[in-house]
């Protein structure tokens, strides 16, 4: 590797703008998919538990995406 080809790693900020941005935005991306993902859950047991209480017995398909069974 020669002088021209190489990379001071002094002359780049570790800590930029974009940097803090990009990381800002994975957090609260993944918080609001987070958030989503607990109230699917949230709501499969809520559901289990409240048709085992008042016996139904009603067959359910869910063949959506966002099925719990499928995501786990």
């Amino acid at each position: 590797m020669t002088f021209a080809t190489t990379y001071s790693y002094s002359d780049r900020q570790i800590f930029d703008l974009k940097t803090l941005l990009e990381a800002v935005r994975f957090i609260i991306v993944n918080s609001i998919l987070a958030f989503i993902f607990l109230f699917l859950i949230v709501e499969a047991f809520e559901w289990a538990i409240f048709s085992s209480r008042e016996e139904i017995t009603d067959q359910v398909f869910d063949e959506t995406s966002w099925n719990i069974k499928t995501l786990i």
